[in-house]
């Protein structure tokens, strides 16, 4: 009975030892991310004895929030945010160099591209992506059938849409070809800056150290867009509207290509059954095909302890696994990994392939001052956009950018 005693009490000191080793670690994440991060972060707490705890942060604020927890010493183990600011982050040397994990994982290469790249300073990886997503076009297929276009057939280039945007025109007054939300820089970096991508330039060179606003490409984008605006073709709330009615109208029927997220899929079917409608990757204004990689990133905060850091790799090891890529598709639209086509989206929409596929060629503007180059609505790439496109000279604007690009860069760049 007393060696019986003596064994009982060893297992629960042992089972309270275990307890006791256990690691909670905190992981800030944007409230529009949030619901999603609760269930993984649920689902992976209930199936070890380590926590992953979520605080969901205001999508604007997780910035200026995780900057000052930092600079206090009091930071989070771990941040789920915009991959855009990584570089940010990482140059200021708040993030945890996570190279070998991310090299060590049997599926680094279905990693998107994108999302690696901006996570990646000064040769070393620090994040890894959770949710991305990806930007695309939708087309009213009856649209184009009423205007004696192939409905089977998507645009392959950004000037055949300019001359399709005519014959939908002229199906009546109030049928517009085309819809983009021009009078806000996140919207425009997501759905704009693809058409100069997929013609093999760029805005910023690959470093993002030094502009390189002045191409042929641009250029050429800028006319198609020019030709539709003076056709009456382009919806007139894309010059000042927020994007709030752009699925509505695009719903309405009455608009025939609609720059777009990969949300739209499920959206359009789940909310607007009635429509009908495809979609296609962004196109070049000669040709080509791009996109924008958007969504979050999971960093680790600099001097995160060994023993929380193992936990929280484990826990991105968990989410990036097929059961919970699949729930991440189901609650968000698109999984981490671009190799899991067959089981992510097996009973989805098969549409959502399109931007799926597309992810691997998506690109971000590698950038250390993304909000004062793109965000601000008195910003160099907001203005450059209206300029060009609605005002009178654009050779003028685009000079105008490139100078102000420049001068931004030369102060912020690390």
């Amino acid at each position: 009975m007393y060696k019986a005693k003596i064994i009982l009490a060893t297992l629960a000191l042992a089972g309270s030892t275990s307890i006791a080793n256990a690691e909670e670690v905190s992981l800030w994440v944007r409230t529009s991310s949030g619901a999603v991060l609760q269930a993984l972060a649920e689902q992976y707490s209930a199936k070890h004895e380590d926590k992953v705890t979520v605080t969901q942060i205001t999508a604007e604020q997780m910035v200026p929030k995780l900057g000052a927890a930092i600079a206090g010493g009091s930071p989070p183990e771990g941040a789920v945010l915009d991959l855009i600011y990584l570089p940010t982050f990482a140059a200021n040397d708040s993030l945890e160099d996570i190279t070998d994990f991310v090299k060590g994982l049997p599926y680094t290469d279905a990693l998107s591209p994108s999302h690696v790249r901006l996570a990646t300073y000064d040769g070393k990886i620090y994040g890894v992506p959770a949710l991305p997503d990806a930007s695309i076009i939708a087309y009213n297929t009856d649209l184009f059938e009423k205007a004696g276009l192939d409905p089977k057939k998507a645009p392959a280039s950004l000037e055949e849409i300019a001359e399709d945007a005519k014959k939908i025109h002229a199906l009546g007054d109030d049928t517009y070809s085309f819809y983009f939300v021009a009078n806000s820089g996140s919207w425009l970096i997501y759905d704009f800056l693809p058409h100069i991508w997929a013609a093999g330039a760029d805005i910023l060179s690959e470093d993002g150290r030094q502009a390189t606003v002045d191409t042929p490409a641009l250029k050429d984008t800028f006319a198609a867009y020019r030709d539709m605006w003076s056709a009456g073709a382009i919806h007139p709330t894309s010059r000042s509207g927020n994007g709030n009615n752009a699925v509505e109208a695009f719903a309405s029927g009455k608009v025939g290509v609609l720059m777009t997220g990969s949300y739209i899929v499920n959206l359009l079917t789940s909310k607007y059954p009635d429509v009908k409608f495809d979609v296609a990757p962004i196109p070049g204004p000669k040709g080509g095909a791009s996109s924008f990689a958007g969504g979050d990133s999971l960093a680790l905060i600099k001097g995160v302890s060994e023993e929380k850091k193992k936990v929280l790799l484990d826990f991105v090891d968990f989410y990036m696994q097929p059961e919970q890529q699949v729930f991440i598709t189901k609650e968000s639209g698109m999984p981490s990994r671009t190799d899991l086509a067959d089981q992510a989206y097996a009973q989805f929409d098969k549409r959502n392939l399109v931007a799926y596929e597309i992810l691997a060629k998506a690109r971000t503007p590698y950038t250390f001052s993304s909000d004062e180059l793109f965000v601000s609505r008195t910003g160099p790439f907001l203005n450059l956009i209206q300029g060009a496109i609605f005002g009178d000279d654009v050779d003028g604007a685009v000079k105008k950018a490139q100078d102000e690009f420049t001068k931004i860069l030369d102060r912020t760049n690390p």
